[in-house]
């Protein structure tokens, strides 16, 4: 491969004819020069590839990078995708528990841990019949609620809740 030379013209009409369908590694060979000498070229006169030569490419390569377009080029199914978000969720589920639980987590997932006590709270609040807000933190009561008293005081010492208490006024 030479180095420092100048392109002919020959050499730049090859690139730009083509550039589109052919990888950047194959026109350097065929042409003698490095792989930076293509991509100048291209740069110079904002060259692309094509979209079949980046499907080719994808699918070669494995890469799922047209599932959100419906996996065309790789030809995912409607089914593949929808087992591989249940097995992520599962897996998130599974890294939750961990952390939870004061386990290392398995994947990189930013997993936030919840206090045991928000959980006990959540759990016994929803067994008296209190409707949960957890998104805002709003424990809404109604007639047949068992009330926690104590709790919608909010007065024991030592102890945080989590949740304010409100009377259900119907779907809002």
């Amino acid at each position: 491969m030479s180095t420092g030379h100048p392109l002919t013209e020959e050499q730049i009409l090859f690139i730009r004819k083509n550039f589109a369908n052919m990888r950047n590694q194959d026109i350097a060979d065929a042409l003698g020069i490095s792989k930076s000498g293509v991509c100048r070229v291209q740069s110079l006169y904002g060259l692309r590839k094509s979209k079949e030569h980046n499907t080719r490419m994808a699918k070669k390569a494995g890469h799922a990078s047209s599932v959100s377009r419906g996996g065309v080029a790789l030809g995912i199914t409607p089914e593949v995708i929808a087992k591989r978000v249940e097995t992520y969720k599962h897996t998130l589920a599974v890294d939750r528990a961990r952390r939870n639980w004061g386990l290392p987590q398995l994947t990189k997932a930013h997993v936030l841990r919840q206090p045991k006590q928000k959980r006990s709270q959540r759990c016994y609040l929803k067994s008296l019949g209190y409707i949960l807000d957890e998104k805002n933190l709003i424990a809404y009561y109604t007639a047949e609620t068992t009330r926690a008293t104590v709790m919608e005081r909010g007065n024991r010492k030592g102890v945080k809740y989590y949740y304010k208490f409100k009377p259900y006024e119907g779907v809002q």
